[in-house]
């Protein structure tokens, strides 16, 4: 198991190194704005795809991911080859991100549900807790290692990174998994396993609706910003190793804060979802408004602690909110919701970036998202208020409950 949480960390790592790489390299030839916003686009993109592989029957999830991981290896070797050479041109970031953002739809859906079953329901809590963790350590290395290669020695060392540690995920993964037996999807007795996408789901669960509500939320109106951390930097005279420190600044105080709810898992995970999303909006409208670096980074810090509470809970609720036989669709529910709400999130701040400019792209967002969201919780507050959902999430590590 550690193995297996240590490959899924390099993968996470490797893809938001790769994000980071692309928008600097769009910025670096001269790209507009909208020109990262759809490298963003084409990294997240993919997760459309998330509910129709999580729905079909008789996909190993193990091979999936090995398979997928292998073929992203020749990818990135070239992207490499493209920039250390010179030859590299911007269309080519697009689908070079374009297949990362495969492997990131593989990760949150087949991966995600082997370590559920390698966690065993005892377990699975914790193991996912432990995986959002990673991601979070990844979301914080990953422009950081960026930035401070592209610095330190050029972007053709910077794009061999990515590579290096795919390759090192893959060899990691192949040791961790190859004596693993088989594992078979749950069945419930007299409960049929849906195929495909199943979005009748969210009727039957009312509570599964709100969480993907509050999901296009927060991936629409904050974490579409992400692309325009090169923009943000070039606005605050910032270079290429203080660009890596921005787009790093949220990851490290999420990864605080979610390495010790792993330990100590919050007692209301609805409401620190929904909090999390409020603070992740408020930090990014005054990120926004500021001038002055210093203001900038302490509101990305204060932020992150947002997205710790957002992802920590993002993994358990949906799988909570559903019976046991629903668990891989809910997933796949949560991966496309992600699938169309980050991309067109990224597409309407590109546009509103070259009409109004980034700043005020960035402000008019965040206002929205905290008027969508209150009008949300109004609607929605009473499976805000209910505690089926919350004990359940929250009790992931006793017997059943986090599939309940």
């Amino acid at each position: 198991m550690p193995s297996l949480l240590v490959s899924s960390w390099m993968w996470h790592l490797t893809r938001w190194n790769g994000l980071f790489l692309g928008t600097y390299l769009v910025t670096h030839l001269g790209g507009p704005p909208i020109a990262n916003q759809f490298v963003g686009v084409a990294m997240f993109a993919p997760m459309l795809a998330g509910a129709y592989f999580s729905g079909r029957s008789g996909i190993d999830p193990r091979a999936m991911v090995f398979r997928t991981e292998l073929v992203l290896l020749p990818v990135s070797v070239l992207m490499t080859v493209m920039v250390s050479t010179g030859a590299v041109s911007l269309w080519m970031v697009y689908p070079f991100e374009l297949a990362y953002g495969f492997g990131g739809m593989v990760n949150m859906t087949a991966q995600r549900e082997l370590l559920f079953r390698v966690g065993g329901p005892l377990r699975a809590g914790r193991v996912l807790n432990i995986e959002v963790t990673s991601m979070a350590a990844a979301m914080m290395l990953g422009p950081l290692l960026g930035g401070l290669t592209i610095s330190a020695f050029g972007l053709g060392v910077a794009f061999a990174v990515p590579a290096v540690l795919l390759a090192g995920s893959v060899v990691l993964f192949w040791m961790s998994t190859r004596r693993l037996p088989v594992y078979p999807m749950p069945k419930v007795a007299a409960l049929p396993v849906r195929q495909g996408t199943d979005w009748r789901l969210l009727s039957r669960s009312p509570a599964l609706a709100l969480i993907l509500l509050v999901t296009v939320i927060c991936n629409l109106c904050y974490f579409a910003f992400l692309p325009l951390v090169p923009v943000i930097a070039e606005h605050l005279n910032a270079g290429a190793a203080m660009a890596g420190v921005i787009g790093a600044a949220a990851g490290v105080s999420q990864l605080v804060v979610a390495t010790s709810l792993v330990v100590r898992p919050v007692r209301r995970p609805l409401g620190a979802y929904v909090g999390g999303v409020a603070l992740c909006l408020s930090c990014l409208g005054i990120v926004a408004a500021t001038p002055l670096l210093s203001v900038t980074l302490a509101a990305l810090g204060v932020a992150g602690i947002g997205q710790a509470l957002f992802g920590s809970t993002q993994a358990t609720l949906p799988v909570a909110a559903v019976g046991i036989h629903e668990r891989t669709v809910a997933l796949g529910l949560l991966s496309t919701t992600i699938g169309l709400a980050l991309p067109t999130g990224m597409v309407i701040l590109g546009v509103t970036s070259s009409v109004l400019g980034p700043q005020r792209a960035m402000l008019v967002s965040a206002l929205a998202g905290l008027v969508t969201l209150a009008a949300t919780l109004l609607v929605g507050r009473r499976f805000l208020t209910g505690p089926t959902l919350d004990e359940a999430a929250g009790g992931g590590g006793e017997g059943d409950s986090v599939a309940a």
